[in-house]
């Protein structure tokens, strides 16, 4: 008798985590047959328990197979409308935390598929000085006048959201937030889930970094001032002119030493190690005056995706600031062309 049977094996150090073995249908009933699959079954999940604890959880491959299930937001408050959009704030779960966010929606006539979308993601804002509605308003304003849906998530612990604030350096949860995130706005009714970009600034540069390695539902991503360098470079090689990391005294450094001491650790963390899988065109945007986080983070990302065959655009500003505010303009119409360009179909 020929059986045919229908399974999944698990490859756990893959990137397509599930690999489909095809067939027509199980034949109940032959003890055999079902105990190996119930022997495979209790494989799969022993093996995907171990597979999990082996790996941090900033880690890029622990962060891949995390479960970002998304829902509908929930519309807790409708704010005055902006000059052609309207403003909400709106809220997501994320890990069982409430994560509240300013959600703004054109009101121009919505174009078949729905509109265009971007994750808007801020830098750092000391947590209780943070507002969900007053934090970076006249950036989020650009896109939304611009004809994009826009989210600004506030990411947990910040203004009235839930869960603790972390350092975005050390912890995988602000990027966890941000992909629920992305999950409910790519369900919201008026997106068109195809066309999503991620917008983020210093901080956000860095947990962007990470989402366009996580996931192929951003197909461009802009991140201006963006904290990102290897972590050798913001730990080590520049650390020196990054303010706010000059106290290296924290358990994941105590415990896994430094990068260039530790490669087999930091590796596992590190998006560097991963640029050949991104798919999303990059743009970077910085100035050489920015005194927080330097330009060379930027130019340290661009040459390594160049590296890697990868589109990135590089927009420098001469003796402008961490906020680019003498051009903000200028780069605003830049990122707006470049989304305009990318999510086009």
């Amino acid at each position: 008798m020929i059986l045919s049977l229908s399974f999944f094996i698990f490859y756990p150090h893959s990137t397509n985590k599930i690999k489909d073995i095809n067939s027509d249908k199980l034949i109940s009933g032959n003890s055999d047959v079902n105990n190996n699959l119930e022997s495979l079954d209790k494989d799969y999940y022993e093996q995907e328990e171990v597979f999990n604890k082996e790996l941090h959880p900033m880690s890029i491959e622990y962060l891949r197979n995390n479960n970002y299930p998304g829902g509908d937001f929930l519309i807790k408050e409708e704010l005055r409308n902006g000059s052609n959009y309207k403003r909400y704030i709106a809220s997501y779960v994320s890990e069982g935390l409430e994560i509240n966010g300013l959600l703004t929606v054109p009101l121009m006539e919505m174009p078949e598929g729905g509109f265009p979308a971007v994750i808007f993601v801020h830098g750092y804002i000391p947590p209780k000085e943070y507002s969900t509605i007053n934090s970076y308003p006249t950036y989020q304003d650009s896109l939304a006048r611009a004809g994009f849906v826009s989210y600004k998530p506030d990411l947990r612990g910040h203004d009235d959201s839930e869960g603790e604030a972390v350092s975005a350096h050390f912890s995988e949860k602000y990027v966890i937030d941000t992909m629920n995130a992305i999950s409910y706005l790519k369900n919201y009714e008026a997106v068109n889930k195809n066309r999503l970009a991620y917008w983020g600034h210093s901080n956000g540069g860095e947990i962007g970094l990470r989402v366009v390695l996580l996931t192929d539902d951003i197909k461009a991503a802009s991140f201006w001032a963006g904290v990102v360098g290897s972590y050798e470079d913001i730990l080590e090689t520049y650390n020196d002119d990054i303010p706010f990391l000059q106290n290296l005294n924290i358990q994941l450094i105590q415990e896994n030493n430094l990068p260039s001491k530790n490669n087999d650790f930091w590796n596992q963390l590190d998006p560097y190690n991963y640029l050949a899988d991104i798919s999303a065109p990059i743009e970077l945007q910085h100035a050489t005056g920015d005194d927080s986080v330097p330009i060379e983070l930027s130019l340290s990302l661009k040459q390594a995706l160049e590296k890697n065959n990868k589109v990135v655009e590089y927009h420098e500003y001469q003796g402008d600031d961490h906020n680019i505010g003498q051009n903000s303009s200028l780069a605003w119409q830049r990122t707006i062309n470049f989304f305009n360009r990318h999510l086009d179909y």
